[in-house]
């Protein structure tokens, strides 16, 4: 996974003080939940496959691990070049709502078909009646048929997006709410993971 200054300095980029008392889970099978394709493990490494349904989702693996101020990181290999996401929910007055989604190798609605895009989509002012979202863009690629490192690291009103050691920032009041989970979605082919794991604070 990334070096620990790589973690270190994401965390003091957040304001955060979450290295004293860390802990550390790994999501068991209980925490885990697949929505949508197939999913096998063979020595550590889990494969998901399926496509787009009527809907227009793919396949998406949930980890229920809540955290406050912490640190959601996995390495991942897609078997095509297609749009991946991350997505991360938030539980504000009961009602499960997204906080931040990662788009890697696309963009939501018709920027899925982009490439050399990653997209930070947060959530500020968003409710159901009356649906918001902020979009931005950095130019970014992640090759295919290769292993990637990603983390995410929450802390305050700030989130720090690692891919690979290169670093993206963003903010929404959204992040002071705790993270309920984590999301790791794709829409066609296969995509693999390993070592997920939570890093979270204990106070939540």
């Amino acid at each position: 996974m990334l070096r620990f200054s790589v973690v270190i300095g994401m965390l003091v980029a957040c304001g955060s003080n979450v290295l004293a008392d860390l802990e550390v889970v790994c999501p068991s099978e209980k925490q885990t939940l697949l929505l949508r394709g197939l999913a096998e493990v063979s020595r550590g490494v889990r494969t998901v496959t399926g496509s787009v349904d009527a809907t227009g989702h793919g396949p998406i693996t949930y980890y229920t691990v809540p955290f406050r101020k912490g640190i959601f990181s996995l390495s991942w290999k897609a078997s095509d070049e297609k749009c991946l996401v991350f997505v991360f929910d938030s539980k504000p007055n009961g009602k499960a709502t997204h906080a931040l989604k990662v788009y890697v190798n696309g963009a939501p609605g018709k920027g899925k078909d982009e490439r050399d895009v990653l997209a930070l989509v947060t959530y500020d002012g968003s409710v159901h009646a009356d649906k918001k979202a902020t979009i931005v863009k950095h130019d970014h690629y992640s090759a295919c048929n290769q292993w990637h490192e990603m983390s995410v690291t929450f802390g305050g009103d700030k989130a720090i997006v690692s891919i690979d050691e290169k670093s993206y920032a963003v903010s929404s009041e959204r992040f002071l709410e705790p993270i309920e989970k984590c999301g790791v979605g794709h829409f066609s082919g296969s995509l693999q993971t390993r070592d997920v794991k939570i890093q979270r604070h204990d106070e939540l």
